[in-house]
């Protein structure tokens, strides 16, 4: 009985098919590595499968160096090569990948750009619940991280705070190590000063169903539905942003700043987040 049947059936295929080996080439592989050398017609009787399948799969096997062939008495016979070669396999799609990733690297800045202005629209997402919420905000790092202007904007709702971190805890502390700043207009209680932040209050008293970010050209708007479950509407929009931009710094010059700005502080609490 062949190794194809014994009890490591479920490992090995599993193995194979990691390294890009299809059903039948994982068939005709294992006989040969198990059984020894054989024929195509042998071959083709032990995998179930016809003599032109599996002269195919033997072909791409070959490709892959890890299967040999020799004629005796004028007749071909395929033999299995020491299985050390799928570590060849494996390094070459190492290879393949490495040179996958530069090239996806150097393309990158483009397909952003065509992303960002692919249209005279603008474009809108929706995201649901904190995992969609996370999106956003990451979003936020990575766009202001490339931003030549280093501060966003924001309006602070104390009812949206305790949701919209919730999946990124570590948001602000990744704030401060890339040096990002934010101008902050809190609507209700809490919130505190941290690095590279500035915080100014709209009201104390009431708070407000919805919290903004504005950051490059996008703008995010994040809310509650009725089972409290977090809603994000990203607007990516030049204008739409420099108008929320234009409004916020007004509201931010009509409002006293606080006396605990710490935007000029070396260091922040790590869990406060804006």
């Amino acid at each position: 009985m062949t190794a194809w049947y014994s009890a490591s059936y479920m490992e090995i295929p599993h193995v194979l098919q990691q390294l890009g080996l299809t059903d039948k080439e994982i068939k005709v592989y294992v006989v040969l590595l198990s059984g020894g050398p054989s024929s195509v017609r042998k071959l083709a009787k032990e995998c179930n499968l016809n003599r032109g399948t599996t002269y195919e799969a033997l072909k791409s096997l070959q490709q892959r160096s890890l299967i040999g062939m020799y004629q005796k008495h004028k007749k071909q016979f395929f033999a299995a090569e020491d299985p050390e070669k799928l570590l060849e396999v494996v390094a070459h799609r190492e290879q393949s990948i490495s040179s996958l990733k530069r090239s996806l690297a150097e393309a990158l800045p483009e397909l952003r750009s065509l992303h960002v202005h692919g249209g005279t629209k603008p474009t809108v997402k929706y995201y649901e619940g904190t995992k969609g919420i996370a999106i956003i905000l990451d979003d936020v790092l990575r766009t202001m991280t490339e931003s030549v202007d280093k501060t966003y904007r924001a309006y602070s709702s104390l009812a949206l705070r305790e949701h919209l971190y919730k999946e990124y805890p570590h948001f602000t502390r990744e704030r401060v190590n890339r040096h990002i700043n934010v101008r902050v207009i809190a609507v209700g209680a809490g919130g505190e000063d941290q690095a590279f932040a500035e915080r100014r209050w709209l009201s104390k008293k009431e708070g407000s169903p919805t919290y903004s970010i504005i950051y490059g050209p996008k703008v995010a708007f994040f809310s509650l539905d009725a089972n409290s479950t977090p809603l994000g509407v990203l607007i990516e929009d030049a204008s739409v942003a420099a108008t929320e931009r234009m409004i916020f710094d007004h509201v931010w010059e009509s409002l006293a700043p606080s006396l605990q700005a710490s935007a000029t502080k070396a260091t922040a609490p790590t869990k406060v987040l804006v």
